[in-house]
């Protein structure tokens, strides 16, 4: 794993934007699959990309995922589908046949098992899993990436694509890709900015399970292909 430490968040997100924009030069095939993570961090990205990246990108490339969503509707303020789509998708005008998204409205356990359905039928194969060209990952305060959270660590080596997990505090049910994906040789691109991070940062920057079993810092132990972006905190 590699760390970039910037001097701001939006330095950060530039940084990994560069990334994502190499990553798209070097694959051959038109079509480029992206899985996006919510939150605050994301929310800032896609208003990064819209003000700076309209005509850098080429944006009828990529088809987008998402690693998890709220199983709310996608009209809900916490959908994290309509965060992207207000901020994203609607301003650059992408084709809806390039956003695959969690329908958040249905029965969560069925709609886990339509969305893996969806992405396998979309998504490159590699070691019996979905092979996305490029994952965008968060991570939580409480060291939770997707929304695999502490206490949901078999999510870590589950052989489904997607699964459900529940909100440690809310018990807000989620549908998430599960580690055996995530950790399927792709890049990640991992932003962790923020002043509330602190924390989280030192506890990424060497990621060690034994000492902090937690499921970003696995994640991050055993990937092939991640960079940490970071700000001066």
């Amino acid at each position: 794993m590699k760390v970039e430490k910037h001097h701001t968040g939006q330095e950060a997100l530039r940084s990994l934007t560069a990334r994502l924009i190499d990553l798209m030069q070097v694959k051959t095939e038109r079509r480029f699959n992206l899985a996006l993570s919510g939150g605050e961090t994301a929310k800032q990205m896609y208003a990064l990309w819209t003000e700076e990246y309209r005509e850098a990108i080429n944006w009828g490339r990529l088809h987008f995922y998402w690693v998890d969503e709220r199983c709310v509707a996608p009209d809900s303020p916490d959908s994290n589908y309509g965060h992207a789509n207000s901020l994203l998708f609607e301003p650059l005008n992408i084709a809806p046949n390039h956003i695959h998204r969690i329908q958040g409205e249905n029965n969560p356990e069925e709609e886990a098992i339509r969305y893996a359905a969806e992405v396998n039928g979309l998504v490159a194969e590699r070691n019996g899993q979905p092979h996305f060209d490029c994952i965008i990952l968060g991570v939580g305060g409480d060291l939770h990436t997707a929304s695999i959270f502490p206490h949901t660590m078999p999510l870590l080596t589950d052989s489904r694509s997607y699964a459900t997990a529940a909100h440690p505090e809310s018990g807000q049910i989620r549908v998430t890709m599960t580690g055996p994906v995530i950790l399927n040789d792709t890049p990640l691109l991992v932003p962790v900015i923020g002043k509330g991070k602190a924390s989280v940062i030192e506890a990424l920057e060497n990621p060690d399970f034994e000492k902090n079993p937690t499921p970003a810092v696995y994640v991050l132990s055993k990937a092939t292909d991640a960079i940490l972006y970071t700000e001066n905190i």
